[in-house]
């Protein structure tokens, strides 16, 4: 870079948000975190960040956030629910009047090029084409599983305590999963590559691997026996819906029907969402990723005694 660009990015505070930060501050960029938890980013590690309060339902809010800046790096809230549309129409909005163009989007997972019929994935797709339907300059990225998903309340303490993967994934379900970390290359290594606009681009993992690969990998890394047990995608939703913070959110039976659609179309779709292709976008961006063993060893495997803190990574 011939000088320092000034790079938006939305949903700074969650872990991928801290993720693309970190990512922008090793690239040289200057990131802005656009966030109403502004103490995250007073670590030594988010030196040089600026930070901005701004809120999807204020288009006036996040157009002062975007000025001044050359790119943003967009997300869409994931329990945003019925406003996700308004937000989406927010972001556009707010980028145009604020005169930036370049938009990276990240839908935070897989997505059809035309509606498939699963309502989560037919939604990332509709707020895809709001987001792409703005005469921007939008490159989207459709990472398919994260691998950082195992530290989240839903894994880890069973993991961690009892040796016990309890997941909805069919037993041989085939996935290419990916750190969050490497989705954050992907996203800033875009930025500057205008032949990447228009573009909608899934991406996951080096490697592809069965369930019981992965248990496999983590059995070696924590030292001790893991045991992977497949629950019905209706109930994991139901046994979840508390551990996950959505009780004041929607009621747990509207969680557990909408988590059995989608895990049962995961299981058994011939679109198999969470496979990726990595070669063909490897070969535009050259990003080192990291194998599901390499991230794990990473990671701190330690029980905690907190059970309501928030189980993170070091990707935040």
């Amino acid at each position: 870079m011939t000088e320092q660009k000034i790079i938006a990015v939305l949903c700074a505070s969650s872990r991928m948000g801290q993720a693309q930060v970190r990512e922008l501050l090793a690239k040289g960029y200057t990131p802005r975190a656009i966030s109403r938890t502004a103490d995250i980013f007073l670590r030594d590690e988010f030196q040089g960040t600026q930070v901005v309060s701004a809120d999807f339902s204020d288009v006036d809010a996040l157009a002062a956030a975007f000025a001044g800046t050359d790119a943003v790096l967009s997300a869409i809230p994931s329990l945003a629910g019925d406003k996700s549309g308004q937000y989406a129409q927010n972001l556009v909005e707010a980028a145009g009047r604020a005169g930036v163009r370049r938009i990276i989007h990240n839908s935070m997972m897989w997505a059809p090029d035309a509606p498939c019929g699963e309502p989560f994935y037919d939604g990332v797709l509709w707020l895809e084409n709001i987001i792409a339907g703005a005469s921007l300059d939008v490159t989207i990225f459709r990472p398919v599983l994260f691998m950082d998903n195992l530290l989240t309340r839903f894994a880890k303490p069973n993991l961690v305590d009892h040796g016990l993967y309890k997941y909805c994934q069919r037993p041989g379900l085939l996935a290419n999963w990916i750190a969050m970390d490497d989705v954050a290359q992907f996203l800033v290594a875009a930025i500057m590559k205008g032949e990447l606009i228009g573009r909608r681009i899934a991406i996951g993992g080096p490697q592809r691997l069965a369930v019981e690969e992965v248990v496999d990998i983590l059995s070696d890394v924590l030292g001790r026996p893991i045991t992977y047990e497949y629950e019905d995608p209706y109930d994991w939703g139901e046994r979840v819906h508390g551990e996950v913070g959505l009780s004041n959110l929607m009621p747990r039976d509207v969680y557990a029907q909408a988590m059995g659609s989608f895990y049962t179309f995961n299981n058994e779709s011939p679109h198999r969402p969470f496979e990726v292709d990595m070669h063909p976008i490897l070969n535009e961006l050259a990003v080192p990723m990291v194998t599901l063993r390499e991230w794990a060893e990473s990671q701190d495997w330690t029980s905690d005694t907190d059970s309501t803190a928030s189980i993170g990574s070091v990707s935040g």
